[in-house]
């Protein structure tokens, strides 16, 4: 069953996909339109949001709206952990020298253009990888779905580019039969609003998509059923195109936190404005109540007052002087009977109260969202003192660890995924290239020093249990393809130069030492 559309409003998208807008403001910060209290304040002219009101307004009113931004934390801490552990997208296939040779033949221009075809899998994958832009895209990639709720990918392709491209949730519009899937999109082209509907449906044998056209007048579709008036605006030549023995669709549609409650998915940041308003606004009370009294005041006796001003008149006459004193001459003071002059009164900011309950509420935010309180460097033992080691590193960070691994699992099955449809139209191109989905290396969430990364992978290599490719691309995670089969091949050179000599190990020989490590030293007879 598709979809009939009809009017296109916010609530078109909130009937779908929940309140996005109210998340996505929470995590760009964007709190006090968000909050009644705030905004009271803000027109009361008590405190202002520079960000809404801008910086001259900032200048004058003396209290800022103080936030700080646990959303965004939420969000960016894993994002940040999965983000750096995507490594290099290679083929699960073999080599095959025979196709490679076919590719050649064909012609490289089929391919990148540049040389013979060494590995021509390979080659398509990175290619697609390179079109797509693929190492920009994994921190916004997750941030967005765990902000929305949900991200869309779609391969798409022009002419002899293939490549994946990226989309917010709120685009995406399942069928209720799950055959298909409908992306809406609202366009204006040549000052007119339209809604760009692109749809795939499969019968369970093969895939139609298909493009169509709606006009927008005010929240009212009208459908253009002129398709040479769509071609001409949308810029395509063909409006529906039918994939024979395609039965899955090319869209992919991952959701986060899914439950059968919610199929779809639920943001990270649901049902956490309460606690992130209260935060803000404990912070910015505390702000205020240092503000008016958090600054040293001076008490003075009222015959040192009136001796002050009676200075200052004299120096800047009956006008300038009269209800004011210099505070050069309060080293100038007189007794009174008690013998006070002056005091200085300051209260203890630290007794305001206010500040632990929003540390509590920040607790309690991380908690709900399984972030660990030390990946955001928020609670600090400050008694601990010395250095952590790196075990107890990982266990301070357990909780996003654990949460990343699973966000990583979902994102590498959804990349894969895209991956395969990408291949699938290339192999439409040319039969050589092979469908599949490709492997996808994964490097360390927490960073690791080169040393560690060799410890920690060298004694499954000298067991027999690891690859030599496997070893160098494990220890060289941000090495080029290139470089990584360069190494390979100078390794094993180095192997067969080692057999030859009878040395040992490579060491030996690079080092110039023998078996118990000591320098080997040559004796030059003279004749």
């Amino acid at each position: 069953m598709t979809i009939e559309w009809k009017e296109w409003t916010d609530q078109t998208i909130t009937d779908v996909h929940g309140n996005i807008y109210l998340h996505r403001d929470l995590y760009e910060g964007n709190h006090a339109q968000l909050s009644p209290r705030a905004m009271s304040l803000i027109e009361n002219g008590e405190i202002t949001d520079q960000i809404t009101k801008g910086f001259l307004e900032a200048q004058n009113v003396q209290n800022p709206y103080i936030q700080a931004n646990v959303c965004k934390l939420i969000v960016e801490v894993p994002a940040m952990l999965v983000a750096r552990s995507i490594g290099k997208v290679t083929s699960s296939l073999d080599n095959n020298e025979a196709v490679n040779d076919a590719a050649d033949k064909q012609g490289e221009e089929l391919i990148d253009g540049m040389g013979e075809v060494d590995d021509l899998q390979n080659e398509a994958i990175t290619q697609i990888a390179k079109n797509s832009k693929l190492e920009l895209e994994h921190w916004s990639n997750i941030v967005q779905r765990q902000t929305d709720g949900g991200l869309v990918g779609v391969p798409w392709i022009e002419g002899d580019n293939i490549r994946m491209e990226f989309k917010s949730r709120d685009v995406y519009y399942p069928h209720e039969d799950g055959l298909g899937a409908d992306l809406a999109y609202k366009r204006t082209i040549d000052e007119v609003d339209y809604i760009h509907i692109y749809r795939e449906r499969t019968d369970g044998k093969n895939l139609t998509a298909s493009n169509m056209l709606y006009l927008l007048e005010g929240t009212q579709m009208t459908q253009i059923e002129d398709e040479a008036e769509v071609k001409r605006i949308l810029n395509k030549t063909e409006l529906e195109t039918e994939y024979k023995g395609r039965s899955r669709l090319f869209i992919q549609y991952l959701p986060n936190n899914k439950t059968f409650m919610n199929p779809l998915g639920v943001s990270d940041l649901r049902n956490q404005l309460g606690k992130q308003d209260e935060v803000n606004w404990r912070l910015t009370q505390n702000g205020i109540v240092y503000e008016r009294n958090g600054k040293p005041r001076i008490a003075i006796s009222e015959d040192t007052f009136t001796r002050l001003e009676q200075i200052s008149i004299d120096r800047y006459g009956e006008e300038m002087g009269a209800g004011r004193i210099d505070h050069r001459d309060l080293e100038i003071t007189t007794f009174d009977a008690s013998g006070k002059a002056m005091e200085v009164i300051q209260i203890d900011v630290s007794q305001i109260g206010g500040l632990a309950w929003a540390k509590d509420l920040m607790k309690t935010m991380l908690m709900e969202t399984r972030t660990s309180e030390k990946a955001l460097d928020f609670y600090i033992d400050s008694s601990s003192g010395g250095a952590v080691s790196g075990v107890a590193k990982f266990y301070d960070l357990f909780v996003s660890i654990s949460k990343a691994e699973q966000i990583q699992q979902e994102y590498v099955y959804f990349l894969k995924q895209l991956f395969e449809g990408c291949l699938w139209l290339a192999n439409q191109k040319n039969k050589l290239i092979q469908i599949e989905e490709p492997d996808i290396a994964l490097n360390e969430m927490v960073p690791v020093t080169r040393t560690d990364l060799v410890t920690e992978n060298l004694p499954a290599l000298e067991a027999g249990g690891m690859s030599l490719e496997t070893f160098v691309r494990r220890t060289n995670p941000g090495a080029s393809e290139e470089w990584i089969m360069t190494e390979i091949e100078n390794i094993e050179m180095q192997r067969v130069s080692v057999d030859s000599t009878g040395t040992t190990t490579i060491d030996e020989v690079n080092d110039n030492r023998d078996a118990e490590g000591n320098p080997i030293t040559t004796v030059v007879e003279e004749e």
